[in-house]
């Protein structure tokens, strides 16, 4: 699995959206670009990923968000349980779409 965050954004024309890799280390990626490369030695995914996204980009006052779960990629539900944790931790009410549940 490969994941995206959409975040709710109040700003005019700007994007707020994330993709989380796994080449083969836990990589954020903002329109095709690497912007976050969450543990170089390590393949896996550790909590704080999503504070660490927001940190990086300065999104500040994030509310909510969609979580997108796509069917291709190095992630697992043990990565899936990670971002969901850290949106809880921090507060960040999100809505998942799984595109392996979509017929």
């Amino acid at each position: 699995m490969r994941f995206t965050l959409v975040f709710e954004n109040h700003q005019e024309g700007i994007g707020a959206s994330y993709d989380l890799l796994f080449a083969p280390c836990p990589i954020w990626d903002a329109a095709g670009e690497k912007i976050l490369n969450l543990n170089p030695e390590d393949p896996y995914l550790n909590p704080g990923c999503v504070e660490r996204l927001l940190k990086h980009e300065h999104l500040v006052g994030v509310e909510k968000c969609v979580l997108v779960v796509h069917a291709i990629g190095h992630g697992d539900d043990r990565s899936l349980k990670i971002l969901t944790d850290d949106l809880n931790v921090l507060g960040i009410r999100y809505q998942i779409v799984d595109f392996r549940s979509i017929n």
